[in-house]
């Protein structure tokens, strides 16, 4: 196993679950079909460009974007990926004149088609495409839903089209065309990134981990612990912590109900947050997530100016004693802690950490009887957004 979980405080309670709709949701299925398709249509893009521009909000991007995050730990990929995933107008503006236009792919990602941050992008970027008189076949591509806008408009412009199955909400398409197009085209494994998520589905009875790991959030949760710490150890896993945060709310946040996500990198902020989570108040969970091999590491000299203890020690080996000792001193402080360490940076181990989290996110919604599904939430401040446009001349 190349994934280590433990749990310092015990998973109390005995919570039942229906075992069908977490293990038979529609983000399990295995696309095997689909990533011959990605390979096939993705290879003459690949030799055209160098640069993939993925512009998406939330779902489809997060988890593109960690697995760009991921791979940069253990590989240097010839291909690289830039995101637009917000639309501050100085970000937009700066990556816009700073890509070379006629070595980069632009892909389009939403579900409905319709989000208007990427549709903003979208119109920007076929205006500065018809002006430099590049190809917009050759350019650009779409993923969304079936039926939707964006296969019209990839049928209309002559694009191709990848599509992401109609019952897997955004969130949860991390492992369909929302991560596998662009981690194709950087040369990240997308089928052992399955083998991966796979491995975290073997288990399909109430001892899976990942109804473990749900058990023992909630039941926090219900002591009146309602924030989640994700503290992650390691730069390249952080954005890791991006994803999980918008999974864990946007699935829990209904009704009343949910724990509220908090990231946190190490060691930046042993320095500023470990004061809170020691000292401050009792109203947290804690999951360490480390990286045991790393790929490249430094050596110290032999003497030192200063802390003579440091000398001749790897990097590798200060960053993990500071580890140990924040996760200690939480530890002795009685704070409730689970720990995952992986054995290296690899497709196959992030892929079991996708899906080790959707299993957990919707068994956790089976314990506080929301639906994991749809974010009806959010849908007001699209709506009165779209209302003031309307009204601006």
């Amino acid at each position: 196993m190349s994934v280590e979980i433990n749990f310092f405080s015990p998973i109390e309670g005995n919570f039942e679950f229906q075992l069908e709709p977490i293990f038979g949701a529609s983000f399990t299925k295995y696309p095997k079909n689909l990533i011959e398709d990605i390979k096939n249509r993705l290879k003459p893009f690949k030799e055209k460009n160098s640069t993939m521009v993925v512009c998406g909000m939330g779902g489809s991007s997060l988890g593109a974007k960690t697995i760009d995050s991921f791979a940069k730990a253990f590989n240097k990929p010839e291909h690289q990926l830039v995101f637009l995933d917000n639309l501050d107008p100085t970000m937009v503006k700066h990556s816009l004149e700073t890509i070379d236009w006629k070595n980069t792919l632009f892909c389009f990602v939403s579900k409905s088609g319709t989000t208007l941050e990427t549709i903003v992008l979208l119109n920007l970027i076929l205006k500065e495409l018809k002006k430099r008189k590049l190809p917009i076949e050759e350019k650009v591509i779409f993923i969304g839903d079936r039926g939707k806008n964006f296969e019209t408009l990839a049928n209309k412009l002559g694009c191709q089209f990848f599509e992401i199955p109609s019952n897997v909400d955004g969130r949860f398409s991390v492992l369909t065309s929302t991560g596998l197009v662009p981690a194709h085209f950087i040369d990240f494994d997308i089928e052992e990134l399955w083998e991966g998520a796979k491995e975290a589905l073997k288990d399909k009875s109430k001892n899976n981990v990942a109804l473990q790991l749900a058990q023992f959030k909630i039941q926090h949760l219900f002591k009146g612990r309602n924030i989640s710490v994700m503290f992650s150890y390691g730069n390249y896993i952080f954005t890791f912590a991006f994803w999980y945060s918008q999974l864990w709310a946007e699935s829990l946040g209904k009704e009343g109900k949910g724990q509220t996500p908090l990231k946190a990198l190490g060691t930046v902020d042993q320095h500023s947050l470990v004061q809170l989570f020691r000292e401050g108040p009792d109203d947290k969970i804690y999951q360490f997530i480390t990286v045991k091999n790393i790929k490249w590491d430094l050596q110290l000299p032999e003497e030192t100016l200063v802390l003579d203890y440091i000398a001749g020690k790897k990097i590798s080996q200060i960053f993990k004693a500071l580890y140990e000792g924040t996760k200690n001193a939480l530890l002795k402080t009685h704070r409730p802690l689970v720990e995952i360490v992986l054995d290296r940076y690899s497709a196959f181990n992030l892929g079991y950490l996708f899906m080790l989290y959707m299993l957990a996110t919707v068994a956790a919604a089976q314990i506080l009887k929301v639906n994991p599904f749809g974010q009806p939430g959010v849908e007001l401040g699209k709506k009165l957004a779209k209302e003031k446009l309307k009204k601006l001349k």
